[in-house]
């Protein structure tokens, strides 16, 4: 089991980009620093010291070493206390399937966050600062290790000699600062016994495969506003002939496109949806199928999640085309075409054939990511990533339908529906984490 786990907030990697623009270079660049540098100071091997997920590593291998390591390392930002995937992670080692001692936690900031701004269960986890290390010890405090990396690498690829000096200094206070967070991780092993592996009854080891299903330990927004998800496809069931029932189960609720370890998506949806401030209720189609067709005020944004195989079942089929028809300005729609499904990358071609003929409105009338959303996305982290860009989207769409509706009838915010939808949010919530204020680049927003 590796010593030290880091945890991080992935960032989705644009298709056909190059290896060299992977938006998480920094992290994997940092990772493998303070790895070095943890091995040395313990005398293990780097494999021993410790693990990061990297894309498209297996996700029962993470697990394995989440439960597994003495020491947590969180990289602090405003994008990872709002990963749902993150808050989960913490919850295991804090509570939720850690067994024995629970490890050390030793978190680093990587971008700029205030103490004040910290979710609940994390406000006594604040990074500590280094103490004796002089102009180091500032510019991470107040810039944070990912804008030092980021410095180290804009500089170095200037020609100008004052600029490859400056970027040296940045050099050699990242190389500072991972010396001393290494250093603090062999300290903190130190005091954590190796964590005992799980039992069945059987007296053989078992290990979890998946964390859905735990709470996300930063999902704690004072407001919340209100969001209905609705999820068109099939139980195992109602397959068409011929489909394999791996992903799917009894339920509408049991559906995994993403594989057993990503876990069930209306899992995932409920619990992002939440960390993003809203109160997400997941109701059947017919539900709220009303108020499509309705003049009076919708109770809430709605977003429409599709197997694309469900397309195939004449009765999900026609509400998907209903709800095309309607396209509300408060709606929106989101498909999964996982790349690892062989028998949906085989089909691809006819599946999206089938998502174009049902909503040929939200393709053509969308915006050009809102058209991706629907045409299918092949990953967990992109379609986490769209959800949450649609889910604030339809959001303020829905607020200026109903100050617009309003305003037609002559009506008075009295008469919006108490469904908070125009409560405010949490101020760290939704889009815009990471942002920078000073226009500069900043790859992915961290």
């Amino acid at each position: 089991m590796p010593m030290f786990f880091l945890s991080y907030a992935r960032v989705p990697a644009p298709r056909h980009r190059d290896i060299s623009q992977d938006p998480n270079r920094l992290v994997f660049q940092f990772f493998d620093e303070l790895c070095g540098k943890v091995a040395r100071h313990a005398r293990v091997s780097r494999e021993e010291a410790g693990f990061v997920e990297r894309p498209g590593a297996p996700g029962e291998k993470s697990i394995k070493a989440l439960l597994g390591c003495q020491v947590f390392v969180p990289l602090y930002s405003k994008r990872y206390f709002s990963n749902p995937q993150c808050g989960r992670q913490w919850t295991a080692v804090t509570q939720g399937t850690a067994q024995g001692a629970r490890p050390s936690i030793v978190p680093v900031l990587w971008t700029p966050y205030s103490p004040t701004s910290l979710p609940e269960r994390v406000k006594e986890q604040y990074p500590e600062m280094p103490e004796g290390f002089g102009e180091a010890a500032e510019n991470y405090a107040s810039m944070g290790l990912h804008r030092l990396l980021d410095q180290v690498l804009d500089l170095g690829e200037r020609p100008d000699q004052e600029d490859e000096h400056t970027a040296a200094q940045f050099s050699a206070q990242v190389a500072q600062m991972t010396d001393w967070l290494a250093r603090r991780i062999v300290d903190e092993a130190a005091t954590v016994p190796r964590r005992p592996r799980m039992f069945s009854g059987g007296g053989r080891a078992t290990e979890p495969t998946t964390l859905a299903g735990l709470d996300d330990a930063f999902a704690d927004p004072p407001f919340a506003s209100p969001l209905h998800i609705t999820v068109l496809a099939p139980t195992e069931e109602q397959l068409p002939v011929g489909r394999d029932n791996t992903r799917y189960g009894p339920r509408v609720d049991d559906w995994r496109p993403y594989g057993q370890a990503v876990g069930p998506l209306v899992e995932q949806v409920e619990a992002l949806a939440r960390n993003l401030g809203f109160e997400p209720t997941v109701h059947p189609f017919h539900k709220h199928q009303a108020e499509l067709r309705s003049a009076e005020i919708p109770t809430a944004p709605w977003i429409l999640v599709v197997d694309p195989w469900a397309l195939e079942n004449p009765q999900m089929a026609s509400q998907a085309r209903e709800f095309d028809r309607a396209r509300q300005p408060w709606t929106g729609v989101l498909s999964t075409l996982a790349g690892d499904d062989l028998q949906t990358k085989e089909q691809s071609d006819r599946l999206r054939g089938l998502l174009l003929t049902h909503f040929p409105r939200f393709l053509s009338e969308g915006r050009a990511g809102e058209q991706e959303a629907v045409r299918g996305l092949a990953g967990a982290d992109v379609f986490t990533r769209w959800f949450s860009e649609l889910a604030e989207a339809t959001k303020i769409r829905y607020l200026r339908y109903i100050h617009s509706q309003l305003s037609r009838s002559g009506a008075d915010a009295r008469d919006v529906p108490e469904s908070g939808a125009d409560l405010p949010r949490r101020p760290d919530a939704g889009r815009g984490n990471g942002a920078p204020s000073d226009g500069r680049r900043m790859e992915g927003r961290p």
